[in-house]
C-alpha cells in the first residue's frame, strides 16, 4: 500500500464508500434482460467472461444458463452472495432462500415496467379515458392548491360566457350559410 492510499483511507475512510456507482458487473448481480428472446425476464450473473459478455442463469426465473452480451442486460440493485461459476441447483436454492422473486416484484422498477406494459396494451378508448382522468386530477389539484393559498377558484365571468356563446352561434351560422350557398350553386348548374 502506497503513502497516498494510506492518506486517503485515513482522511476519507474506505474508498468504496466514496463511489457513487454501485451496480457493478459481478457474480451474483441480478439483471433484467432488455432485448432478445428472453426480453422482460430477470437473471443472475454467474460469471464474467470478458468486458462485453457474461454467463447468466435463472433457474426459477425462466432463463436458461447462457452467455449473453452486456448490451442486452440492465443491472439491478439486487446482489446475491454466490460463488463465481455457481451451479444451477445451488443458485436455485439461493434464489428461493433470498426470496428474490418477491423482492423484485416489490421494487419500483418492476412496478414501472408493469405499468408500461399495461399502457402498451390499452386501446384507443382506454387511452382517451386516461386522458380525461388526468385532466380531472389536474383540475382538482389546482383547485386545492388555489384554496390552500387563499385564492378563490377561477370562475368564468358572465361576459366571457356570453362571448363564447356568440362565437358558437357565429360559427353555426357560418356553416349553415355555406351549405345554403352550395345548394344554390348546385341548382344553378342544373339549368
Amino acid at each position: 500500500m502506497c503513502i497516498r492510499d494510506r492518506y486517503q483511507r485515513r482522511v476519507h475512510g474506505d474508498l468504496r464508500n466514496l463511489m457513487g456507482f454501485k451496480r457493478f458487473v459481478q457474480a451474483g448481480r441480478v439483471a433484467y434482460i432488455n432485448y432478445g428472446v428472453d426480453h422482460g425476464k430477470v437473471c443472475v450473473i454467474v460469471e464474467v467472461i470478458n468486458s462485453t459478455r457474461v454467463l447468466v442463469d435463472g433457474p426459477t426465473l425462466g432463463v436458461p444458463r447462457q452467455v449473453i452480451s452486456l448490451r442486452r442486460l440492465a443491472l439491478t440493485d439486487h446482489l446475491l452472495k454466490v460463488a463465481k461459476g455457481i451451479h444451477t441447483k445451488a443458485l436455485e436454492i439461493v434464489i428461493k432462500k433470498e426470496d428474490l422473486v418477491k423482492k423484485i416484484g416489490e421494487s419500483s422498477w418492476a412496478k414501472k415496467l408493469a405499468s408500461q406494459k399495461r399502457r402498451a396494451e390499452l386501446n384507443d378508448f382506454e387511452r382517451f379515458q386516461v386522458m380525461m382522468l388526468k385532466r380531472q386530477k389536474a383540475y382538482l389539484v389546482n383547485k386545492d392548491v388555489a384554496q390552500s393559498h387563499g385564492k378563490k377558484p377561477k370562475k368564468e365571468s358572465a361576459k366571457k360566457a356570453q362571448q363564447a356563446k356568440m362565437d358558437n352561434n357565429r360559427i353555426k351560422h357560418h356553416f349553415t350559410l355555406k351549405s345554403h350557398q352550395k345548394k344554390k350553386k348546385k341548382k344553378k348548374k342544373k339549368y
